[in-house]
């Protein structure tokens, strides 16, 4: 395990910590439209992107055409997203949004009654803000810098799996050195 310092574990702890204020929205958005909370990034995307072939919406999440397969697989059996030929190109499989699809990007009760759209509210507006940027940094780097430059190490892939999932739940993750 690498020797994390005091200032990492803390900001690891506090990270994990708000990712679990996301459980309640991932439960409701699993029952209600059978959907993971990641996978509404997906949809966005192409809701931005219009209909596209499934190789464009691999490239803008960047990830391999397998996955995007799956991903589009998940989504279409939920009634998410359809695969339509395209009428300029019959060769080609264009994906469109459907009705519950765009349901589901605009059901805002589903974050107001999640309980999290309250508590970042009660941050004063410059924390707010300063919350916003930290984690778009954050993501701005996990997506560029570190997934560019760094592959994880046979013992990390032993020991984590496949990058993406996870094994066990945040709560039992080991942050403090072992010793």
């Amino acid at each position: 395990m690498a020797d994390w310092s005091p200032d990492t574990r803390r900001a690891l702890r506090a990270y994990l910590a708000a990712v679990a204020l996301a459980d309640p929205l991932q439960r409701e958005l699993a029952r209600t439209y059978s959907v993971a909370l990641g996978d509404l990034h997906a949809l966005r995307l192409l809701r931005d992107l219009g209909e596209v072939p499934i190789n464009r919406l691999s490239a803008a999440l960047s990830i391999k055409p397998s996955n995007s397969t799956k991903l589009v697989d998940r989504l279409e059996g939920a009634g998410l997203v359809e695969r339509v030929a395209n009428p300029a190109d019959r060769r080609v499989t264009a994906l469109r949004l459907t009705e519950r699809a765009n349901d589901a990007l605009s059901d805002r009760s589903l974050v107001e009654c999640s309980g999290l759209a309250a508590r970042v509210e009660r941050l004063a507006p410059g924390e707010r803000l300063q919350l916003a940027a930290l984690l778009e940094r954050l993501l701005e780097r996990g997506s560029q810098a570190v997934e560019a430059t760094l592959e994880p190490t046979d013992a990390a892939r032993a020991r984590c799996g496949p990058p993406g999932e996870i094994r066990g739940s945040p709560g039992a993750l080991q942050l403090e050195p072992k010793g």
